[in-house]
């Protein structure tokens, strides 16, 4: 964890860990989200342990949650049943529940799904450990909005069952639509 340094004026010069890598913000509604270390403008490679991505989507059509997959590449994301494992904790509506997923195509981010309505959106923020101390793994804080008043929030640890470093990933919401424009995913490279 960075330690903020301030003076009277504020935040000083290297003040934080992060590094902005890139920030895509739709400008038309589109699907997916990619960051690919084969692009030109990504760094995603060793030059950093750990990733952070940041973000908030609206969907185009109701009822959807943001998929995630990796490359191993930096060109072509994984699509093998298996190599993707996920454990939750969520709550929603006074709820709290747990679950995992231990056979997947993807990670999902929410657990209940997110519409298209005015107001309603899904915001998250997620860790990504991609390092050489074995299959790369990621942790997400994700908060949803819906239009009947009530939200939820959801912590899932996921991790990727391949020993390699993940050079891509690419974020999607199922089935055929799109995310609405304005939707932004930041990159970030965490210094160590």
């Amino acid at each position: 964890m960075a330690i903020i340094k301030t003076s009277a004026q504020g935040l000083t010069a290297n003040a934080t860990n992060l590094v902005h890598i890139k920030t895509i913000t739709l400008t038309s509604n589109t699907t997916p989200i990619q960051f690919l270390n084969s692009d030109a403008d990504v760094t995603f490679d060793t030059t950093y342990d750990t990733y952070k991505f940041i973000g908030n989507v609206r969907y185009e059509t109701d009822s959807r949650r943001t998929y995630v997959r990796f490359s191993e590449d930096g060109i072509n994301m994984n699509t093998t049943s298996g190599n993707y494992e996920t454990n939750d904790i969520s709550v929603h509506d006074d709820n709290v529940t747990g679950g995992s997923d231990t056979n997947s195509t993807v990670f999902f981010l929410e657990d209940n799904l997110t519409g298209n309505a005015t107001g309603e959106n899904m915001a998250f923020e997620m860790t990504l450990f991609n390092n050489d101390l074995g299959s790369p793994r990621f942790v997400a804080n994700i908060h949803y909005i819906r239009t009947d008043a009530d939200d939820g929030l959801t912590f899932r640890g996921a991790r990727y069952m391949q020993n390699v470093r993940t050079k891509g990933i690419s974020f999607f919401p199922n089935g055929s639509t799109n995310y609405l424009s304005g939707s932004t995913i930041s990159m970030y490279g965490v210094k160590s």
